[in-house]
C-alpha cells in the first residue's frame, strides 16, 4: 500500500485545481507518481513539465527516448516505471529482445546502434556516476550539445519519477505487471 494517498482533484485548493487539470490532460489521467507529487501542487506542475519536455518535445524518436526510460528504471529498480515505459516502449516499436535485455541487465551486450549507444550511456552515468569520453562523445556526436543535455536530463528525470515511486511506496496501478525479475 503505497505510504500516502492519491490526490484528488476536490482534495486541492480551487488555484491548485489548475496542475492536477494539466497533469491529467497531458497524460490522460493522474497515475504513478503524480498522485502523490501532488501533495505539493507546485512541484507536481514543474515535475510534470519536465517529464512532458523530455518525453514528448526534444528530437529523438519515441522509441529511442523509452529505451532511455526503461535503462533508467532497471537501474533504479522501479518496477512500476519499467513496467509503464515497457508498456510505451512496445508501442514505439521497440522489439522484445531489446526490452528483455533491459530488464535482466544483459544490455547494452546484445543491442547495436543507438539503442546500445543510449543505453550504455544511460548505465554509465547511473551505475558508474561518469560517463567514459567515449560513450559521451557518441551521443554528442550523434544528437549535438542540446540533444546530449536533453538525454541527460531524461535519464535525470527518470531517476527523480523512480526515487517518488520508492519512497513513496507507489504500487503497480490496473492491468499493469511486473517485468523486472526480483
Amino acid at each position: 500500500m503505497a505510504r500516502l494517498p492519491n490526490v484528488t482533484r476536490e482534495q486541492l485548493k480551487t488555484e491548485d485545481q489548475k496542475f492536477y487539470d494539466d497533469i491529467a490532460g497531458s497524460r490522460g489521467s493522474i497515475r504513478g507518481p503524480y498522485g502523490v507529487l501532488l501533495h505539493s501542487p507546485d512541484l507536481a506542475a514543474r515535475v510534470a513539465a519536465t517529464g512532458a519536455y523530455v518525453r514528448f518535445d526534444f528530437d529523438m524518436p519515441n522509441s529511442l527516448k523509452e529505451v532511455v526510460i526503461i535503462a533508467a528504471a532497471r537501474e533504479a529498480k522501479s518496477q512500476y516505471e519499467f513496467s509503464a515505459h515497457a508498456r510505451l516502449a512496445r508501442e514505439a516499436g521497440v522489439s522484445e529482445d531489446t526490452i528483455t535485455a533491459i530488464a535482466q541487465g544483459k544490455a547494452p551486450e546484445g543491442l547495436s546502434g543507438d539503442e546500445e549507444t543510449l543505453v550504455r550511456y544511460t548505465i554509465e552515468l547511473l551505475r558508474d556516476r561518469q560517463i567514459s569520453d567515449a560513450t559521451f562523445d557518441a551521443v554528442k556526436n550523434k544528437w549535438g550539445d542540446r540533444g546530449v543535455v536533453d538525454v541527460t536530463a531524461l535519464i535525470g528525470h527518470y531517476l527523480l519519477v523512480a526515487q517518488i515511486l520508492g519512497a513513496f511506496e507507489v504500487e503497480l496501478g490496473p492491468g499493469m505487471t511486473a517485468e523486472l525479475p526480483d
